[in-house]
């Protein structure tokens, strides 16, 4: 599963850490989208269908709301449900100036579950 999903991964990295650097310009964001095109492609089946499917809307909406430099995680309910959330840039700089745990988390991983920060395994676990 884990080489399946690394596509759809890899284009929620590019677009975060892209974001995270300024709001993207018209070219980045028209690379991202005709990657993300691509992606929704790739036919996958079971977990990795739903780990692939949870990038995918992260992408969605980093690109929706690129131009507000916000970048999102998803945050996983304990219904299975899910839910994007927006990360302002300006909150991941106070974390990183006060060093918090926080920055290290929201910048690296890309879920959530009761407001804290998890990996793709445990997000996998709860899908």
């Amino acid at each position: 599963m884990v080489e399946k999903v690394a596509e759809f991964r890899q284009l929620y990295i590019a677009t975060r850490d892209a974001i995270l650097i300024g709001p993207l310009s018209q070219a980045q964001s028209s690379l991202f989208s005709a990657q993300l095109n691509e992606l929704k492609q790739v036919a996958l089946t079971g977990l990795a269908a739903k780990i692939g499917q949870a990038y995918l809307d992260l992408v969605v909406a980093n690109l929706t709301y690129s131009s507000h430099q916000l970048f999102f995680v998803l945050n996983l309910n304990h219904d299975h449900s899910t839910i994007p959330l927006p990360i302002p840039i300006n909150q991941l700089q106070s974390w990183k100036k006060t060093h918090a745990p926080e920055y290290v988390l929201f910048s690296r991983n890309a879920f959530l579950y009761n407001g804290i920060s998890i990996d793709e395994t445990a997000a996998a676990a709860l899908l």
